[in-house]
């Protein structure tokens, strides 16, 4: 690879960072609910896209890194339920980080924050790709490697525990 090509890719990347950054950083804080460890998983993912980069860069490269976010942090939360520790931060993290004004007495992130957070780690991934990220069935089953059915009945079970939470006028 010449000189001019390597500036070329070096460029490509930056720019594909520029471009997913945020959408990046949004996910992984609500998967993971501490901004600061969101920050380092994202670190992570660019890590490994840049490593692949030659072989991504005509592909879809935000699908690989969002495939590797979740894994990140799907380990992070088996880490995290055998060390017992306790997570920072909250959903009024990402408002913050993408500008928005939070809203009026919802200074911790709410009650929704909470049933959010007491998701196990793969349901809280689907649900978090599904109606944060917008992605399909077929798009998440891809990113967490399982089953369509899988991802629906995560999705149900989840669901199902914000219905709860809701009927119990906690939410």
């Amino acid at each position: 690879m010449s000189a001019r090509e390597v500036r070329g890719a070096e460029a490509a990347f930056d720019d594909f960072v520029a471009v997913t950054a945020s959408r990046l950083l949004r996910t992984a804080v609500f998967l993971v609910y501490d901004r600061h460890l969101a920050e380092d998983l994202v670190q992570i993912a660019y890590e490994r896209v840049a490593r692949r980069w030659g072989r991504l860069a005509d592909g879809d490269p935000e699908a690989y890194a969002r495939r590797v976010l979740v894994n990140l942090a799907i380990d992070e939360a088996k880490r995290r339920s055998r060390r017992r520790d306790t997570p920072v931060g909250s959903v009024a993290d990402v408002e913050r980080l993408a500008g928005a004004p939070a809203a009026p007495g919802d200074a911790a992130g709410g009650d929704l924050d909470e049933v959010l957070r007491a998701l196990p780690a793969k349901q809280r991934a689907v649900v978090v790709l599904r109606y944060w990220c917008d992605l399909t069935e077929h798009e998440i089953a891809e990113t967490l490697g399982i089953s369509r059915g899988t991802v629906k009945s995560h999705t149900a079970r989840a669901m199902a525990a914000l219905r709860e939470h809701m009927r119990e006028g906690r939410a």
